[in-house]
């Protein structure tokens, strides 16, 4: 049983890393491709943005999910 924990936890950060990859190259791709800002410039804001992102706002989104969406759900 606690292979498949570890296991689990393994692909959820995995997971959890590619779509926030994927999530930032979308917004940061436009200012790049434009060449208004550098790419050490962009990473540097995108790294800024994605922690600010994950320690100010998680909790609204937790909040959010766990009332207006999931209970509408079932």
């Amino acid at each position: 049983m606690e292979i498949w924990l570890i296991l689990t936890f393994i692909f959820t950060a995995l997971m959890a890393f590619s779509i926030g990859a994927n999530d930032a190259a979308n917004g940061l791709a436009t200012c790049y491709g434009s060449k208004a800002l550098s790419l050490k410039y962009l990473v540097i804001l995108g790294a800024i943005a994605e922690f600010l992102g994950a320690m100010f706002c998680s909790a609204s989104v937790t909040g959010t999910l766990s009332v207006s969406i999931i209970p509408n759900i079932s």
